[in-house]
């Protein structure tokens, strides 16, 4: 893989049986952060490429789960399990690429560097995401020829009843009122269907492919009125990669993907507004379809 992608900054790779306890003991380099945990959504955590600090140097340690990965050793894995798991290992060796390129170019989105303010931090961690995941994705394309149809399959279970989901957490916000929950519950299920969106743009990117050959996925996005925001979100990703090496070294750079992650809450009924002193503001307007019921819990 190094010979497709840049691996420079490749601090050491873990192969682990016990894959949680592996990510939790993972030295990081730096104090104060959380422990590592695997993703348990529909992209469910098989292998992780979390940023590290050696001797002041940001690198990328790669940890794997040995069940989804052993294949590639193993005497009796089939060819299609051997297929997996080098799309696995591709996926996390273009990761070690896109984070050493962000390193060098947006000073602003350092590992360990906390942004300032409320809003503009949980805008860029969403924004960040669909970025990293969508370049992986395309990078490692070559490599993992059946990414594209998990992550279709994927997008369709995430894309649809989003709405309704997040509806029913803010009508729980409004007996809870816990913000912090509200953004955690209705803000993911607004959120993670452009997340997936990102990883199988990515991959058509890199196969060369389009929605017509997904047309059970666009099926589904359109009926729950994300098309609109995916094909957004596609012009704003393929802007920012053909833009590499003429990247503003700020969160600028990133700033139509963080105005873009604005308005998908926004559009969902969660509004963020700054204040001038720096407070974040979180407005969820009433609407029908967001005020409890009598039975509602």
């Amino acid at each position: 893989f190094g010979s497709f992608m840049d691996l420079s900054t490749l601090d050491g790779v873990t192969v682990a049986v016990d894959y949680d306890s592996a990510l939790a003991g993972l030295d990081r380099g730096l104090e104060g952060l959380r422990p590592l945990t695997r993703s348990n959504s529909e992209i469910q955590g098989v292998a992780m490429s979390p940023a590290v600090m050696r001797d002041g140097l940001v690198k990328t340690h790669l940890v794997f789960d040995a069940a989804m990965v052993a294949a590639i050793v193993a005497e009796e894995a089939t060819q299609e399990q051997r297929s997996t798991s080098n799309g696995i290992i591709a996926h996390e060796c273009a990761h070690v690429q896109i984070t050493a390129a962000k390193e060098a170019a947006i000073p602003e989105a350092r590992f360990g560097t906390v942004i300032e303010g409320y809003e503009r931090g949980v805008m860029f961690q969403i924004a960040e995401i669909c970025w990293d995941e969508y370049a992986a994705c395309r990078i490692s394309a070559i490599f993992s020829r059946k990414q594209n149809r998990y992550h279709s399959d994927s997008l369709i279970s995430v894309v649809t009843g989003a709405r309704d989901r997040s509806n029913r957490a803010i009508k729980a916000y409004r007996r809870h009122a816990d913000l912090n929950r509200l953004v955690g519950e209705a803000g993911a299920e607004l959120c993670q269907p452009i997340k997936v969106a990102a990883y199988l743009l990515g991959g058509m990117d890199g196969e060369e492919l389009s929605w017509s050959d997904f047309p059970q996925a666009r099926a589904a996005v359109e009926a729950e009125g994300y098309d609109r925001l995916i094909d957004d979100l596609h012009a704003i990703l393929l802007t920012l990669w053909d833009s590499q090496g003429r990247w503003d070294p700020t969160l600028d750079m990133f700033a139509p993907l963080i105005a873009f992650t604005t308005r998908v809450l926004r559009e969902g009924g969660i509004l963020f507004r700054t204040k001038p002193d720096g407070g974040c503001h979180i407005d969820v307007p009433f609407a029908a379809q967001t005020m409890p019921g009598l039975f509602d819990t």
